[in-house]
């Protein structure tokens, strides 16, 4: 799964789809997030929870 930016709720989230469950963030240490998307909720693992475009996109580069 690649990452990328999702604009949601007024913050930007550099994040990917991911098969886990929230369940897992204890085991793993990921921080995972059920998020309504297109009217469909979607389970993705947040790398970086920013308040700009700008600061996201610059995690995002780096992610890569």
């Amino acid at each position: 799964m690649r990452w990328k930016v999702v604009s949601y709720e007024g913050r930007f989230l550099v994040c990917r789809k991911t098969w886990h469950s929230p369940e897992w963030m204890g085991i793993e240490k990921k921080d995972i997030r059920l998020l309504v998307i297109n009217k469909r909720k979607q389970a993705v693992e947040v790398y970086a929870d920013c308040s700009t475009n700008e600061l996201a996109q610059k995690l995002l580069f780096h992610k890569r």
